[in-house]
């Protein structure tokens, strides 16, 4: 893996800033026993977990979030994939079809029925905190490199695109090194990547999100990526031998070709 091995988290940040050409600043998770110096309860900047990360990304001044169990003004929903706390037994039909007797009937149609959204969570596996606190940081918020779990990043569809090729341009595996998963959107940004999810894969980077809760605030050009801290490393010390640098201007274009309808030459 090369230098990639012990850069620091600032350093592997611009490593994967320059990657993206990332206009957001890029984040990343780690945990820790005890609240981190100058860190905010992530409810602070908003009650969704994810849209305060994204607030965290969009303005430098934010600081460094931590999210812990018991923090009532979370979405609970978003605690419950950050592994602190435990589904209301009505949350299934919430997120589906809805019932009388929770939420007036309010139904979010993200599954076609409970049963479907009980098996996902399943297949997802027990998803572990790996510390009292989780905490999602910039990447000049300086730690041990050891400690980085995940790193997040937001980019448009070009830039994801790349960092998808970048992701793959060391491994053979056509499928798996590069995901597009079900379930929330906090999921995809931490506990997937960051290694909760017992079911998750461990050296796949997930994109998405497909939760559609986020739209809302969420520009519709931006993608999410979340990389494990190990891939992440290993981007990195892939980036100056591949299509990225070696053909830049294959992976960003400073010229665009000009698609025309079939035939159309013909007509002039």
């Amino acid at each position: 893996m090369g230098n990639a091995a012990i850069l620091s988290v600032e350093e592997l940040g611009k490593k994967l800033s320059k990657a993206g050409r990332l206009q957001l600043r890029p984040l990343y998770v780690y945990t820790m026993d005890e609240v981190p110096q100058g860190a905010v309860p992530s409810y602070t900047v908003d009650r969704c977990i994810a849209k305060a990360i994204y607030i965290s990304a969009l303005f430098n001044e934010t600081p460094a979030l931590y999210i812990e169990a018991g923090h009532e003004h979370c979405c609970a929903g978003g605690l419950v994939w950050m592994g602190l706390s435990e589904p209301h037994p009505k949350l299934k039909y919430f997120v589906t079809v809805g019932t009388p007797d929770f939420h007036g009937g309010a139904a979010e149609h993200l599954k076609a029925t409970p049963e479907l959204f009980d098996e996902q969570k399943k297949r997802a596996g027990k998803i572990t905190p790996q510390g009292k606190y989780t905490v999602i940081a910039p990447c000049t918020d300086e730690i041990s490199p050891e400690a980085a779990r995940a790193f997040i990043l937001f980019a448009g569809c070009e830039q994801i695109r790349n960092l998808c090729g970048l992701a793959q341009f060391s491994n053979s595996d056509p499928f798996f090194r590069t995901i597009i998963p079900g379930g929330p959107i906090c999921s995809t940004m931490i506990a997937f990547p960051a290694g909760m999810a017992e079911n998750a894969p461990k050296d796949s980077a997930f994109v998405g999100p497909v939760d559609p809760t986020g739209n809302p605030w969420l520009p519709p050009e931006l993608m999410i990526m979340g990389i494990p801290a190990g891939l992440a490393r290993q981007m990195a010390a892939d980036l100056e031998e591949s299509f990225i640098c070696k053909r830049s201007r294959i992976a960003y274009p400073e010229k665009r070709i000009s698609v025309k309808p079939p035939g159309s030459d013909l007509q002039k």
